[in-house]
């Protein structure tokens, strides 16, 4: 029975800190409110208290948190808070969560456009387009990124640029921290250039953006600084990203200066 409750991925070695603190703070506070509202005698109230304790402690302990969804939203709050904020281990990009439809749409797109083409069972990118995004992304590397972010979304959010614009962070829905977006410079700028890249071709804009970050995929060189990217683990670069710790590092194209990930396979 314990063994169906441990969440191997958010316990050990794997245990977020920030996620345990917030849910050691919640229970505090729920055990107080116990002892201060629950009806009853004192001996009563510190009876349930303590059962409250117990058991919102050994959830926590088993499973890393007590309140579902703290485990996406804890290390987003501590970022905000940090001094210095950190990124959470997986950055994201303009198209938000991956959808597998639209990934496919968008392929279907870029084969059709001539900007990807099949070779046998390869991909190989136009090079006339990998020229004009080369050039875009030259261009948005002195600009405002952030306003860059906000004008090739799809949708409307906010952006701030965080930890010497080495990250942006994008909010949809108001200000709720569990909508945050962290995009690496890298991405960015590819993402963003390769829309503005994508606006001479007769491609929805339903799936240009998705179309964008399924780019990143054929780049040869970084975005930020032009070193040659490596296919490589994410555990060599930034972080396995995988939600297992039984689970293989992730493979992904990264760029060895930088040290950030630009694409994950």
């Amino acid at each position: 029975m314990l063994d169906e409750l441990r969440k191997p991925e958010y316990t050990g070695e794997n245990r977020c800190w920030p996620c345990t603190v917030l849910n050691a703070i919640i229970l505090l506070s729920a055990c107080a409110g116990v002892i201060k509202l629950y009806p009853g005698t004192r001996t009563r109230r510190l009876g349930v208290a303590s059962a409250v304790g117990i058991v919102g402690g050994a959830a926590i302990a088993l499973r890393g948190y007590l309140v579902p969804g703290t485990p996406q939203i804890a290390p987003k709050l501590a970022a905000r808070l940090s001094p210095k904020p950190r990124p959470p281990a997986e950055t994201g990009s303009l198209a938000g969560e991956p959808d597998e439809d639209v990934g496919e749409r968008a392929l279907s797109a870029l084969l059709e456009a001539g900007i990807v083409h099949a070779v046998g069972e390869s991909l190989h990118l136009d090079e006339g387009f990998r020229t004009d995004w080369r050039d875009e992304m030259t261009t948005l590397r002195s600009g405002n990124l952030g306003a860059a972010v906000r004008n090739a979304s799809p949708s409307l959010v906010t952006t701030e640029s965080v930890n010497d614009d080495e990250y942006i962070v994008v909010t949809t829905d108001g200000d709720e921290i569990e909508n945050e977006r962290w995009l690496s410079r890298p991405v960015a700028i590819a993402e963003v250039a390769a829309t503005r890249a994508l606006d001479e071709y007769d491609i929805d804009p339903d799936v240009r953006v998705q179309s964008a970050s399924a780019l990143r995929a054929f780049l040869n060189d970084c975005p930020v600084c032009d070193a040659p990217l490596k296919v490589t683990s994410a555990d060599n670069c930034c972080g396995s990203g995988t939600s297992s710790p039984l689970a293989p590092p992730d493979e992904v194209l990264a760029c060895p200066d930088c040290d950030q990930r630009v694409f994950t396979f």
